[in-house]
């Protein structure tokens, strides 16, 4: 067992201990944040979830969660529909962030979701080649170059279908 400085000790908090520097809710209603000082103390803070969250337990962590939720497609040649339900064609060649989170200041997931585009030969327009999803250290790619099978982390997984 190594030693580590006092500063660096962390927290108890009813049993449990607490890593340094690291906040969490203290209550059911989302309204007591605790802070784990580096000296070792704790911290209330008196607040609540912002307007369109809700104080709630998502994988095992008590949080403020949007009370909504959204989705955004692209298909065809390509062909989008935007989170706010708008419609639009886009025929660039190029490779492109479809869908991310921009913040940090947010209880979502960090995620990206990036398209490569080519044209259609010497037709008219362009079709996606390559979709690319990074969530959770892990990056799915999903791309014509290899039908029926899904890269994850640079290792080919085959699917059951084609």
């Amino acid at each position: 067992m190594d030693c580590v400085p006092e500063a660096q000790c962390g927290c108890t908090y009813e049993g449990r201990y607490v890593e340094a520097d690291t906040s969490f809710w203290g209550d059911e209603t989302c309204t007591e944040i605790y802070t784990c000082s580096a000296s070792g103390g704790l911290s209330i803070s008196q607040t609540g979830c912002p307007s369109g969250r809700q104080c709630q337990v998502v994988a095992g962590l008590r949080g403020c969660y949007a009370l909504s939720y959204a989705t955004c497609l692209v298909s065809g040649d390509p062909h989008f529909v935007t989170f706010d339900g708008q419609r639009f064609n886009f025929q660039g060649t190029c490779i492109y962030e479809m869908a991310s989170v921009s913040s940090n200041q947010t209880s979502l997931e960090h995620f990206s979701v990036v398209l490569q585009s080519s044209g259609q030969d010497k037709r008219i327009g362009s079709v996606v080649q390559l979709v690319e999803v990074m969530v959770y250290g892990y990056n799915f790619t999903i791309s014509k170059e290899y039908p029926g099978a899904v890269v994850v982390n640079m290792y080919f997984l085959k699917t059951a279908y084609k």
